[in-house]
């Protein structure tokens, strides 16, 4: 008995020796800030739909048809989908494996061949044999390795469910930021396409004067050359619209025909959204939900090595019955069982085994270096979004301030052409200004509304404004 307790206490250490060890992402929130360097302002927290703060019905239902259309979502779920299959099959290990088999022989022996004649006997003889067996194995996972390869296909198939979920989450982004882009290029090439009208109103007057002899051929020509180059850069913005309008489709998972309907207007900036602390975005992004799983399915691999280290015991059990007739296979006196027990312990293999040990110990280190870079990445891209809202506000003000002041500027140097008191120089001058300044306009209200939808999938997520009491506006 005590010998038996002796044995029972080493199995039981050498068995916690076996388990993995390793960091999750609570161990690396201690390395975080407790807040982030620009916070902004707004206080809230993550809704299921970030797009919908910015009101726009036609993009919301974009982003949906595009979860429900687009071909990288379908991959990503049949990609999970057979991740759980594996640990369905990884944890199937932890049980008996049972197998029921039957079976019929037949062999027949003939005494000619061997020159034998015994009389009153027959020359041959037919034996049959039938036999229908239940047996069972089972592994005593004394060390933990089919238990750790349990934790690794969940691991493994719960990193899956984080990718799928962040691929969702960067497909809406892209639905988002392509939907905004194809509304500025609509702009842009509209913006183009009447410079081009004014240049052409331009070349006829200075014409009609050239012929008149006020104006001189450098006039003529210079007109001329930017009537030129506005309907060169219309053309090629022609293009880049066309090609935004394609690009958005392809994510829709529809054929890139250039016929999807968007709006003229860009949507409004909503309203700002809350930062919250660093440490939340760790279990909020689904990156880094990915990267600790793959922590643990690392750690998960180096206990398995361990295990390896030590003997491997089995189980095998088999009952049934056999007999040479048919009738008697279910007869209690054709009953017969088998029990044994396997033990297999790895001798010598060259150090094969406790390099493997070393090298998954390597990985779990690279892996969690891995989880610190991503995470640092994702810190990042959170501060810059933060930091580019309050420049990219200050920009869309004071280029709005440049639209109205270059509108303003050229209305005043047509009128003062048309009364002959202003060059054509300052007039091609004053025009060109003015498309520049609104070109420049509206390409920041773009990348201010893109910043916004940065800032969302940086954060993980979308926010919703709170009450005083915390619950959710309706």
């Amino acid at each position: 008995m005590r010998r038996t307790l002796s044995i029972t206490a080493a199995v039981l250490l050498l068995a916690g020796c076996a388990t993995d060890s390793h960091r999750t992402a609570r161990d690396f929130a201690a390395e975080l800030p407790a807040r982030w360097t620009n916070p902004g302002e707004g206080d809230g927290q993550a809704p299921a739909f970030w797009w919908h703060t910015f009101g726009d019905d036609r993009l919301s239902e974009a982003i949906g048809h595009a979860l429900a259309a687009n071909p990288d979502v379908w991959s990503a779920a049949a990609r999970l989908e057979a991740a759980w299959a594996e640990a369905r099959i990884a944890g199937a290990d932890q049980w008996p494996q049972i197998g029921l088999s039957g079976g019929l022989s037949a062999s027949q022996m003939n005494l000619a061949k061997f020159g034998v004649k015994i009389p009153n006997m027959p020359d041959s003889f037919l034996s049959q044999s039938h036999h229908l067996t239940l047996g069972a194995q089972w592994e005593l996972d004394l060390w933990g390795r089919v238990r750790a390869g349990k934790r690794l296909a969940r691991a493994n198939a719960l990193g899956r469910a984080a990718e799928f979920a962040g691929t969702r989450h960067s497909l809406a982004g892209q639905v988002a930021k392509a939907w905004l882009l194809a509304i500025e290029s609509r702009q842009q090439a509209r913006l183009a396409k009447f410079a081009v009208s004014t240049h052409e109103t331009t070349v006829g007057q200075v014409e009609a004067r050239f012929e008149q002899g006020i104006l001189t051929s450098l006039d003529l020509r210079l007109a001329k050359a930017n009537l030129a180059g506005s309907e060169a850069q219309a053309a090629e913005l022609e293009s880049v619209a066309t090609q935004s309008i394609r690009r958005l489709e392809i994510l829709l998972g529809q054929f890139p025909a250039n016929k999807m309907a968007i709006p003229k207007e860009l949507p409004l900036l909503p309203a700002a959204i809350p930062a919250g602390v660093p440490a939340e975005i760790l279990s909020r992004r689904p990156d880094l939900v990915a990267a600790e799983q793959r922590l643990f399915a690392t750690g998960a691999t180096l206990a398995q090595a361990k295990a390896t280290l030590y003997p491997q015991i089995s189980l095998t059990a088999s009952g049934g019955t056999s007999t040479s007739e048919l009738d008697g296979l279910l007869s209690g006196d054709s009953v017969v069982w088998n029990v044994a027990s396997n033990l297999t312990q790895p001798v010598f293999q060259a150090g094969r085994l406790r390099a493997n040990v070393r090298l998954q110990r390597a990985n779990l280190k690279a892996a969690e270096e891995s989880f610190r870079s991503t995470m640092l990445n994702a810190m990042g891209e959170v501060e810059n979004a933060l930091d580019a809202a309050q420049q990219l506000a200050a920009m869309d003000a004071a280029l709005g301030t440049a639209y109205e002041q270059s509108q303003a500027a050229a209305q005043t140097a047509q009128e003062r052409y048309d009364h002959g008191l202003g060059s054509v120089i300052a007039l091609l001058e004053a025009r060109r200004r003015a498309v520049t300044a609104e070109s420049r306009w509206w390409a920041a209200r773009r990348r201010q509304l893109e910043n916004r939808v940065n800032l969302h999938l940086a954060l993980g997520g979308g926010f919703e404004t709170l009450k005083n009491d915390g619950t959710a506006r309706q």
